[in-house]
């Protein structure tokens, strides 16, 4: 007779495999009613924890992506994906990952992964919108995990860069380089990370005593389709920090069509650390999103509510540090 698993329990009393686990090691978040049912349960079918807890140990971790911005093989979030596929193989688990259409996610589509039951908590890679991500905690039976996001006023944990910060460290970089005309380049109401790194920018000038210029603060993309549109200012400035690296070498590749030299006539910074098959990642100063502790803080995250952590943590910043290269050019 094969052995009793705690999956032939849940589907025995009508639960999750999360619940029958709280119930027999004694976690809060079940009655007494429904633990007593699942003991009784567990013993009739002849459990024996001995046996299976290795066994139990395996977990199945659903991973929810936009299709805005992930690319197999080559974006930012496609390299995180695999960071958290990692984390959670060293941890005796396998991953499912879905890739969410916009159509789906403005239909309010529940995601596959939800509905064939098979997962045991989900990570959500990259923004959504409010109502959507609203939707997925307000029904989700397993914990749910944000990672490079967050949603204010959502009782959801999430794990994020340090945007703000990141971002001033990066415009304080160019200051500290003798450049005070310094443009933003980056769509702030896209998303709010933009927004967190348009300020950490702004907090780099105003310390500095230079007073932001409205015409240096430039669109990187459409708000709908996120195409790249970029427009160049009339009066350049001496260096450009953009909002990531993949807005970068899109200037880089513009600014170069138009004669000028980098970092010799422009300078330009960046932010991810991440600009897959572009001749100017070996030369982009950039601040390094640390994609591998934000994948283990994700991971730890979700499995501790796998094993019962009822708590909120709020979000969880993970800073990193700027990666030194060749595209500024020291005013000094």
């Amino acid at each position: 007779m094969a052995d009793v698993r705690m999956k032939d329990i849940a589907k025995a009393t009508g639960v999750s495999v999360v619940t029958v686990s709280n119930a027999l090691s004694g976690k809060k978040g079940v009655s007494e009613e429904l633990r007593e049912k699942i003991e009784k349960t567990a013993k009739d079918m002849g459990y024996n924890p001995s046996k299976s807890e290795k066994r139990e140990q395996s977990f199945v971790i659903g991973v929810l992506a936009s299709e805005k911005y992930i690319t197999v093989g080559i974006s930012f979030y496609w390299a995180m994906y695999q960071n958290v596929a990692y984390e959670v193989s060293k941890k005796q688990g396998v991953t499912m990952l879905e890739v969410l259409s916009m159509e789906k996610e403005g239909e309010m589509e529940l995601p596959r992964l939800m509905n064939e039951k098979t997962i045991s908590g989900l990570i959500i890679i990259g923004w959504m919108s409010r109502a959507y991500i609203e939707k997925l905690v307000a029904i989700s039976k397993v914990p749910i995990v944000l990672l490079d996001f967050q949603m204010r006023g959502i009782r959801c944990d999430s794990v994020m860069s340090s945007n703000y910060i990141g971002m001033y460290k990066m415009t304080r970089y160019l200051i500290e380089r003798g450049h005070r005309d310094i443009a933003f380049v980056g769509s702030i109401l896209a998303n709010e990370n933009i927004m967190d790194r348009y300020y950490g920018y702004r907090k780099g000038l105003e310390e500095a005593g230079i007073r932001e210029r409205k015409e240096w603060v430039l669109e990187d993309r459409d708000l709908v389709t996120g195409i790249s549109r970029m427009e160049l200012p009339e009066n350049m400035p001496t260096a450009f920090v953009c909002n990531s690296d993949w807005t970068a070498g899109v200037l880089y590749e513009k600014l170069k069509k138009i004669g000028y030299r980098v970092p010799e006539d422009i300078s330009i910074v960046g932010y991810d650390n991440y600009l897959y098959g572009n001749n100017f990642a070996d030369q982009i100063t950039t601040y390094n999103v640390d994609m591998k502790e934000m994948a283990v803080q994700a991971v730890k995250l979700l499995i501790g509510k796998i094993k019962g952590d009822n708590k909120y943590w709020g979000t969880r910043y993970v800073d990193s540090e700027i990666v030194e290269r060749n595209s500024v050019k020291c005013l000094n």
